[in-house]
């Protein structure tokens, strides 16, 4: 009989072996074992920071949550997988494996680091019988340090599963429009086609919108010493706001900012508000020119999104799940890449079937 302040591990492990996206890899116990490697580093890294940065460092405890949670992962992954029935005796018995020692924290993050070396080790060469006792050492000082570290396991636990299934979820289900309730007027345009007209001037060249054939927004170039195609970033916008129901960008250039409520219109449609979001289109455009501007790629990888989480956190947009930004970063780059070789052409905006459509420019186009 489990014990039930433990229960919350076994409900952890049936999720994790939901989301482990490994699994059937001729090579899923090494992977395992190099992703439980690495979180250990991260956690280890953690404390580093810590004792490096004193008082300058507030973030400590929210980053060992996240590092604790993603290291449980995969933990109970591998111990699943080499050790079945391990996680059961966890649950068993809540004071296994209790260290007491008074070695200094620095000692015991470095044991920790060590000892799920020695995991590794011993993974296909000893065994089962000296693989499960190292996952308990390792178990006990993963509980030493979240103990240290202020931490509960099942909370770290419940922020991975809760950030694991905004990534992946079972079913995939836009979060309604955040002005589904206001006037029509301050909601953003549920259906916009917009054309982006490019002018060459020398050897640059530069982008204008046009809406119902009046232009608005600025003349974009690329602004940069090597062109990239930049002056079409507008589109990203156009994307946040058909796959997150988000862009304060798009509010402004659309003059349908939320102004019947100040509040609203100060701290989620304003300036500061408008910045988050070129900064973001600017973080993820840095990293799509390394990756071919996301062409044959079907997913955004987990550390972007992470970052584009934690930029984004305290505004609205920060509720929408992480498989919609991805969404959001793919289509757009997907008519990025279309824009930026067809020398422009009209995009249409549909809201509510979260649909971005791209039509070529008419051939006979005069672009000079």
């Amino acid at each position: 009989m489990t014990n039930d302040s433990l229960y919350w591990l076994h409900e952890f492990a049936v999720t994790a072996e939901k989301t482990d996206r490994l699994a059937g890899k001729p090579d899923h116990t090494a992977l395992l074992g190099a992703g439980l490697f690495g979180e250990a580093g991260s956690i280890v890294a953690e404390l580093k920071k810590e004792h490096r940065e004193r008082q300058a460092y507030p973030v400590y405890r929210h980053r060992m949550l996240e590092e604790i949670g993603d290291f449980l992962w995969y933990f109970v992954r591998l111990a699943t997988v080499v050790a079945p029935g391990l996680t059961d005796e966890l649950m068993g018995d809540e004071d296994i494996g209790n260290l007491t020692s008074g070695r200094s924290r620095l000692t015991a993050f470095l044991d920790f680091g060590s000892s799920v070396g020695d995991v590794l080790a011993s993974i296909g060469t000893s065994g089962n019988d000296e693989v499960k006792p190292r996952l308990l050492h390792v178990w006990a000082l993963l509980k030493e340090i979240s103990k240290d570290s202020g931490i509960s396991l099942c909370e770290a636990a419940d922020r991975n599963t809760a950030k694991t299934r905004s990534r992946w979820p079972d079913e995939r289900s836009y979060a309604p429009l955040f002005d589904d309730d206001w006037h029509v007027e301050e909601q953003l345009p549920r259906q916009l086609h917009i054309e982006f007209l490019e002018r060459s001037r020398g050897t640059q060249k530069a982008v204008i919108l046009r809406c119902n054939d009046i232009n608005f927004g600025d003349r974009l170039t690329d602004n940069i010493k090597d062109p990239d195609g930049y002056r079409y970033h507008d589109i990203f916008h156009f994307a946040y706001a058909v796959h997150l129901g988000w862009s304060p960008v798009v509010r402004a250039l659309m003059r349908s900012k939320r102004k019947s409520r100040p509040e609203i219109d100060e701290a989620q449609d304003g300036a500061r508000a408008g910045v988050i979001e070129e900064a973001v289109s600017a973080i993820v455009f840095s990293r799509a020119k390394q990756l071919k501007f996301f062409k044959g790629l079907d997913h955004v990888d987990f550390d972007l999104l992470k970052t584009v989480e934690e930029f984004v956190e305290g505004f609205e947009v920060a509720m929408v799940p992480l498989w919609q930004w991805e969404a959001a970063i793919l289509d757009g780059y997907r008519v990025f890449r279309s824009l930026r070789d067809g020398g422009g052409g009209h995009v249409t905006l549909n809201l509510i079937e979260r649909q971005l459509v791209y039509t070529p420019p008419v051939a006979n186009n005069d672009r000079t």
